[in-house]
């Protein structure tokens, strides 16, 4: 309260109390300049250099943050005290915002190749493709063009299909470069007439409502960061494919995306 971060009413919801007793608490404990370590407990012990090294080259290799990093590193090292590292170094931000609770449900299919996500993105004065399997996260095909067009688009889910099989449904904005806008099972339109050529279910976006494509756009997130960390797309998507563990998958094993794929595939 006193440093004013959070409003009172947030300060109560979060501590599960009403705040009536917030403001209350505040005025009991007005007087206390600094709680005395003897009233809670020990005094923290610093963290060794040896251990604030461990923790600066698993962030080289792998540019997590504090709590992903506190699984890489077997939970040696809290991820609270990795926050601190990172914070001191001037690797990480402080960040008092809280995300609002969302009104919908993420989604997931149980799979490999059951539904893929595709979406373009800008991206170094270029256009950016990405193709992501939804269940797995495995980036089954990208490309860099000059220009997002369907004929691009139909180029790297072709070259996807080839290398990891068809999908059964595909999930696109309501672009022109995926499909007619004013008619959206237009057959002669490139894209969206090679897709259903190939015998995979087109279906779209609804309007306006980006969360629809979230997973395409948290990884164009990750795959921007990764570029700029390694120098070079193609190495980022590797990297990202298989070597990165997702958050989303089998956290505790540090399952990558390539690994998940393969774990999901349907049984014969």
């Amino acid at each position: 309260m006193q440093k004013g971060e959070l409003s009172v009413w947030q300060i109560a919801k979060q501590q599960n109390v009403t705040p009536r007793h917030a403001r209350r608490l505040r005025a009991r404990f007005a007087t206390v300049q600094q709680v005395r370590f003897e009233q809670c407990g020990c005094k923290p012990k610093p963290l060794s250099s040896k251990a604030e090294q461990l923790v600066l080259s698993a962030h080289a290799e792998y540019g997590f943050g504090a709590l992903s990093l506190e699984n890489v590193l077997k939970k040696r090292v809290s991820h609270n005290k990795i926050h601190a590292v990172l914070l001191k170094h001037g690797l990480a931000k402080h960040d008092v915002k809280k995300q609002k609770k969302r009104k919908w449900v993420r989604y997931e299919r149980r799979h490999s190749n059951s539904l893929w996500h595709a979406d373009w993105k800008d991206l170094e004065g270029k256009k950016l493709l990405v193709i992501e399997d939804d269940a797995s996260r495995l980036v089954v095909g990208y490309g860099l063009f000059n220009s997002a067009n369907a004929e691009n688009s139909l180029q790297v889910f072709a070259a996807a299909t080839a290398k990891w099989g068809l999908p059964k449904q595909l999930l696109t904005d309501n672009g022109s470069h995926f499909c007619n806008p004013h008619k959206k099972r237009d057959l002669t339109h490139a894209f969206h007439g090679g897709v259903a050529k190939a015998g995979v279910h087109h279906i779209f976006t609804r309007v306006k409502h980006p969360q629809c494509n979230g997973k395409n756009e948290r990884v164009f997130q990750t795959i921007e960061k990764e570029t700029k960390r390694l120098g070079s797309l193609d190495k980022a998507i590797a990297f990202y494919n298989t070597k990165r563990p997702h958050m989303s998958l089998r956290w505790e094993a540090l399952e990558t995306p390539l690994q998940a794929f393969n774990r999901k595939k349907r049984k014969k």
